[in-house]
């Protein structure tokens, strides 16, 4: 573990779901290795066709958590770069199940105008804010907590990549 990182739970995370570039998916890999977790990548698959909303041009986001993992991995992290939605919100960078222990982020609007290094930035954010979720963590107040509610991008920059002592402390 390197220092001023926290390492979470071991486990697996499997990352599918559409064309997404395979430096984009090594870099997710090596941020979650760096804490401790074990991570594959599995091969991609297909979206689920009644995912697509033709009206919104958007894809619903929690029909990517509710595929059928056909392999026992403790968690599974979708990773997709086509534009989610969920429920009422215009959009999601990511979305958890605690319960099923999946989660899925969209690396859609994180790359938005901004350099590969903030781009890959906010996927690790995006991606251990996912996780966190699937250890059961709420969002927090704390605006510098990666579990902090990302509502605009602006958000997500201001997080870092760590959970606060709060959060912690909870998982």
């Amino acid at each position: 573990m390197k220092s001023g990182k926290k390492t979470l739970p071991a486990g697996f995370c499997w990352f599918l779901y559409g064309p997404v570039e395979q430096e984009d998916l090594e870099c997710l890999m090596r941020a979650l290795s760096q804490r401790g977790m074990n991570v594959s990548i599995a091969s991609e698959r297909k979206v689920p066709a009644a995912a697509f909303n033709r009206g919104r041009r958007q894809y619903r986001g929690e029909l990517f958590l509710e595929s059928p993992w056909e392999e026992a991995f403790d968690r599974v992290l979708a990773v997709t770069n086509y534009d989610l939605y969920a429920n009422n919100l215009n959009f999601i960078f990511g979305l958890a199940d605690a319960h099923e222990k999946s989660a899925v982020i969209s690396l859609f609007r994180l790359r938005m105008g901004v350099d590969e290094a903030t781009f890959h930035s906010r996927a690790v954010k995006e991606a251990i804010h996912e996780l966190g979720h699937t250890w059961g963590l709420s969002h927090c107040q704390n605006p510098r907590c990666v579990m902090h509610f990302s509502n605009s991008l602006e958000d997500t920059d201001r997080k870092q990549t760590e959970w606060c002592k709060r959060c912690d402390r909870k998982l």
